[in-house]
């Protein structure tokens, strides 16, 4: 996956227009709403009937949880499991308030680095915690060439796992909520403040928030690939996959819309500008997406009886 592909997002590519006779100021949500065609009308439909289907799959994901996952998992995997429900949402008012996609987008983003570290805090839970999974790993688990930035450190070998390589392993995830949250706040002040120097600004703040993204992502790949194939019967790459898939589908799938929706849409004109149009065709895949990520998520995280065994032994260890 190149870089410039899990860069780019909605916010990077929110102003190219494919001409000077398309306007690129956003519509208030009167203007929006007095200009909406068919078109739009049913994507916005559609969206929200998208989204109401992802809120009663994550409360029937909820529920078992409450039900059958022990105490010591259920706050953290509610927390993984409502980041579907979340994204749609955030959807819902980002094609329903024009000027809000950059503000959507942030809170979506700010989520998903949360549960990063969130997801690191349930995997070390699940095998026991820090002394336990040290005590019961193999002698050369700990590896750090793993992408994206497996060919950064060839010269370094599989060795046992430590206290202190986890405590790096932790460390290049819990930045991504603490880096990235910074960072975006301060576009957003520039946002809502002056759009024409955000946009000059932005691509300033793309190398910092591309080796935040980047250092995250190889610590929660480290994480994977040294522990999934010890506990098996967690199906921690899959849990893994699911939440990855909502980070993928937020910036790279933006680039693809934008492209397409550019050459095929056939007017511009105000209020139904073409970012207005992109945003609405964006949420609306979207939001398809979050549904078939919450089914795969509903079969990761329910727990047979053996599993149920295993959750409650790493409980009382």
């Amino acid at each position: 996956m190149a870089i410039e592909d899990i860069l780019s997002s909605t916010e990077f590519a929110a102003n190219i227009t494919v001409g000077e006779e398309c306007p690129s100021q956003l519509p208030t949500v009167v203007q929006y709403l007095n200009g909406l065609d068919t078109i739009l009308t049913v994507i916005i439909g559609i969206t929200i009937v998208l989204s109401l289907v992802t809120f009663v799959i994550c409360g029937k994901n909820i529920s078992q949880v409450l039900r059958h996952t022990p105490k010591r998992f259920k706050t953290k995997t509610i927390i993984l499991l409502s980041i579907y429900p979340t994204v749609t949402a955030l959807a819902i008012v980002s094609v329903l308030v024009p000027k809000s996609y950059f503000v959507c987008d942030t809170v979506s983003h700010i989520y998903f680095m949360i549960c990063a570290y969130i997801f690191y805090s349930l995997v070390m839970a699940y095998v026991g915690g820090e002394d336990g999974f040290i005590k019961s790993s193999d002698t050369e688990t700990f590896n750090v060439r793993t992408p994206p930035c497996c060919c950064c450190v060839p010269f370094l070998k599989r060795s046992p796992v430590t206290k202190n390589s986890l405590l790096f392993t932790r460390l290049l995830i819990l930045q991504l909520p603490i880096i990235q949250s910074i960072l975006f706040f301060g576009l957003n002040i520039v946002f809502l403040e002056d759009l024409d120097n955000f946009n000059r600004i932005i691509l300033y703040f793309v190398p910092f928030i591309a080796g935040s993204i980047l250092l995250g992502v190889w610590g929660l790949n480290i994480l994977v690939r040294m522990i999934a194939p010890l506990y098996e019967e967690f199906k921690i790459m899959g849990k893994y996959v699911v939440l990855q898939a909502v980070l993928i589908l937020c910036k790279i799938q933006p680039v693809v819309i934008m492209v397409i929706v550019t050459y095929v849409t056939p007017r511009c004109d105000f209020p139904l500008v073409l970012q207005v149009q992109k945003n609405a065709v964006f949420q609306l895949c979207l939001c398809g997406e979050m549904v078939f990520l919450s089914l795969w998520a509903f079969q990761l995280y329910k727990t047979p009886s053996n599993t149920r065994q295993l959750l409650a032994k790493s409980e009382s260890t």
